[in-house]
This record gives C-alpha cells, sequence and structure tokens, in this order.
C-alpha cells in the first residue's frame, strides 16, 4: 500500500521536493538508495520529489533523517524564497471534508507556518455537524458565523451565532459545529494551539 499521504486538493509547499532532490544528489544517492536508508517507498520519494503528493509528517521527518536535514535548512530555504506578495490559487488550497461529508474546510492558513494558529473558511449544507474528538491540552476555537447560523455544542453547553457573531470556546474536549439554518451556511474557523505543541499537531481539522 505504500506511506499514507493525503492527494485530493492539498498542494505541499514546492520547496520541499527541491530540497529533498537536492540534499539527494549532493549525496550522489539514488533514489532506491535513499528509500532503502529512509524506508519511503521509491515511488512516494519520486512524487515527494516531483510535488505532487502531500507527504505526512512522518515521510518527512524520515526523509530529513536519512539525508542529514533539520528543521533549519528547510526553513532557511523557505524564508529565502518565500515571494514578496504570496498568492494561493483557489484551486490549489488545501481542503477537507467533514465525516457527514456536508461540510467543507478550506485551509486559508499557510501550509508551511510556524504560528501555533490555523485558520479555515468552513462551509455548512443544511443539517451539516462538524463533529471533533479533543484537541491538544489547551486548545481553543474561535468561530465567526459570516452567512446563515451556527450552533457549537462543548459537553452539555450549547450556543448559537448568527452571521457577524463569534464564538470562542477550550476545543480540547470533544466538541461540534452545527449548521442550524434551513440553508447554507458559513462561517470562518481559527483554532489556536497550545503555546506548546508538537509539529505533528499540525492540521488538526479531520
Amino acid at each position: 500500500m505504500g506511506e499514507p499521504c493525503v492527494k485530493d486538493n492539498l498542494v505541499p509547499p514546492p520547496q520541499l521536493g527541491a530540497i529533498v532532490r537536492k540534499a539527494r544528489k549532493q549525496h550522489r544517492l539514488t533514489l532506491e538508495q535513499v528509500s532503502e536508508r529512509s524506508g519511503v517507498s521509491k515511488s512516494m520519494l519520486s512524487q515527494v520529489e516531483r510535488g505532487t503528493v502531500n507527504p505526512t509528517f512522518a515521510v518527512v521527518w524520515n526523509l530529513m533523517q536519512s539525508l542529514g536535514l533539520d528543521m533549519a535548512d528547510l526553513t532557511e530555504t523557505i524564508q529565502a524564497e518565500t515571494p514578496v506578495i504570496e498568492h494561493s490559487h483557489a484551486y490549489s488550497t488545501p481542503t477537507r471534508k467533514s465525516r457527514d461529508g456536508l461540510v467543507t474546510l478550506q485551509m486559508l492558513s499557510p501550509y508551511r507556518t510556524v504560528l501555533p494558529i490555523e485558520w479555515y473558511e468552513m462551509r455548512m449544507e443544511p443539517g451539516g455537524v462538524l463533529a471533533s474528538d479533543p484537541h491538544a491540552m489547551g486548545t481553543y476555537e474561535h468561530l465567526t458565523c459570516l452567512d446563515g447560523s451556527v450552533a457549537v455544542e462543548v459537553a452539555d453547553t450549547r450556543v448559537e451565532a448568527r452571521a457577524g457573531d463569534t464564538l470562542r470556546y477550550q476545543a480540547d474536549r470533544a466538541h461540534q459545529i452545527i449548521n442550524t439554518a434551513t440553508g447554507p451556511s458559513r462561517a470562518i474557523l481559527l483554532v489556536a494551539l497550545p503555546q506548546q505543541y508538537d509539529a505533528q499537531a499540525r492540521q488538526i481539522i479531520r
């Protein structure tokens, strides 16, 4: 089956493939040799270098270890290549669906952000529910309703928000967002991770 990855509309930073390819060539290693060192399949490695997949943290970590890279190598390259104005096209915006398929989340925060926050545009069809398991301890969510109406349920508490309203709540416990309008609703969801967080906790909306 190979390593897990998310394709769909997720587009990884183009620098990652170039960094991996450059490091591999500097070490004069073939795809097969890096595959053996890292445990990452040759096909996955090839796709990472071409920038056609969005690798998991585990895949990136294994490649970094096998090529002698560290986070500084990634961030320095990113800082050097980041344009003055970064243009993210709508078609390349990472998109996720809720379990019921009625809620669409578009990730608006940069994929490579080092800030402990993520923000999304959320579109909910009638009857849509975004149910989430507890996130990392200390995580908060800030939900601003743009159109329609939504309700947030945390434990035994339920509060409804209409267009222009904002709800803030602890997200380190089970919670869900519900479209309470008869038609579609739209909102901005900001996820504030705790001050100390694990890099593997990125993109916690599932």
